[in-house]
């Protein structure tokens, strides 16, 4: 029997496959064309150089060779479910100068738009008998690929048994994470790179600090010069030294039916920080003396790095001692001032200053209160200042504390 649906190169085609065979060049098949055939079914004519009405032209979403037979070339054409409201019984292919290059028939399709209610994707084929194919480039717009579902389902099957392998290895390989540390090396993988520790302290914002054992402290609490020797293994010590305070002042009045304590003593003042030692040498300091009715108050030092002034004896009586200033230290802190006298300070009218006459607080606490008795005495605590009293003569009040140079003892 006749065969009623075929396709046949045209003229056109034949020649030009011809031609690029001859000269060793290729033919750019690159659309496909679809026509209703207006309205009857059209046969195949190699004379033709258009379809019969024309409904649609578009690139090809797939060219390839027929992998059971290398003379066919298989085209296909995806025409979305958008698209339609005409019939398909004619389909043409054009190369890259829209020259047809191949015709076919095909049995009769409706291909409907959505608006009628029905819609579909049509997929279109085409296949053509060639003498060659190596005339034929085989060349798409990979924007308008489609991949079939055997295509799809073949890539799949690829990929899941690459990725099996891979966690297989992933898995059974002892350490597949070398680029991380393992808890159970207990960070062995980078003690021995000194440049790579510092670089992660530095990254922790940590490469000024350091990790020891406390070992001991020692203190000193008598006035004078002291000689530290660190404990044997001490590597960094925290110190805190405090200079001494000063004492206060004595009667402040006016007539015999008026009397006052006088102002208190500034505090000595506070540093703190944080020191390298060796633990072979002895290191110099002077433990601060608190101001009393002999002496006046000194400083507390410490290896010519820290100092911690005493705290000030008050000028007149009236006005309190100024807490004593810190150098030196990572913290350095001012001793608290003496508080002003609140007895009379006018010899004609009773005025009153609204002071306390106490001594000024240091970083250890306060001091001795103000009295209104001439027995003096020192607060057991370290550079606080001195309060007042109603002492007369001479014209003294309550002792500063002494000073204290403070020391914890770290690997």
């Amino acid at each position: 029997m006749t065969a009623k649906y075929f396709a046949i190169l045209t003229n056109a085609g034949a020649a030009k496959l011809a031609n690029a065979a001859a000269l060793g060049t290729q033919v750019k098949i690159t659309k496909m064309g679809v026509g209703d055939g207006n309205g009857v079914l059209p046969t195949p004519d190699p004379a033709k150089n258009a379809l019969m009405r024309e409904v649609r032209r578009a690139a090809l979403n797939s060219l390839s060779i027929d992998p059971d037979n290398g003379n066919q070339i298989i085209a296909e054409q995806i025409i979305p479910e958008s698209e339609g409201g005409w019939f398909i019984r004619e389909i043409g292919l054009y190369d890259d100068t829209d020259t047809l290059i191949a015709v076919a028939n095909c049995p009769e399709t409706y291909k409907p738009l959505l608006a009628e209610g029905s819609g579909r994707t049509q997929t279109v084929r085409m296949i053509i008998i060639v003498s060659s194919t190596e005339s034929v480039t085989l060349k798409i717009d990979p924007s308008v690929v489609l991949a079939t579902r055997k295509y799809v389902d073949d890539a799949v099957i690829e990929v899941k048994g690459y990725t099996d392998n891979v966690i297989k290895n992933h898995v059974d390989a002892s350490n597949p994470h070398s680029q991380y540390l393992q808890i159970a090396n207990a960070l062995s993988e980078i003690k021995d790179d000194a440049g790579l520790i510092a670089t992660v302290l530095k990254n922790l914002g940590i490469s000024e600090r350091f990790s020891g054992r406390f070992i001991n402290r020692q203190i000193f609490t008598t006035p004078g010069a002291i000689n530290y020797k660190p404990t044997a293994g001490t590597k960094r010590i925290k110190i805190i030294i405090t200079g001494g305070g000063a004492r206060g002042y004595g009667f402040l009045g006016w007539g015999s039916d008026y009397r006052a304590r006088g102002a208190g003593g500034g505090a000595g003042a506070t540093a703190i920080a944080w020191l390298d030692v060796d633990d072979t040498k002895t290191y110099p300091g002077v433990v601060g003396r608190g101001g009393d009715d002999t002496v006046t108050p000194t400083s507390s030092t410490f290896n010519g790095v820290l100092t911690a002034a005493n705290g000030a004896v008050p000028a007149t009586g009236g006005d309190g001692g100024r807490g004593g200033v810190a150098v030196g230290g990572d913290i350095n802190l001012q001793g608290g001032d003496g508080s002003d006298s609140p007895g009379l300070i006018s010899t004609t009218t009773n005025v009153y200053r609204g002071g306390s006459g106490d001594g000024g607080v240091s970083y250890w606490g306060g001091s001795m209160r103000s009295t209104e008795n001439a027995t003096l005495g020192r607060q057991v605590t370290f550079g606080a200042g001195g309060g007042g009293s109603t002492r007369d003569n001479p014209f003294i009040g309550n002792f500063g504390s002494h000073g204290v140079i403070y020391i914890e003892e770290y690997t």
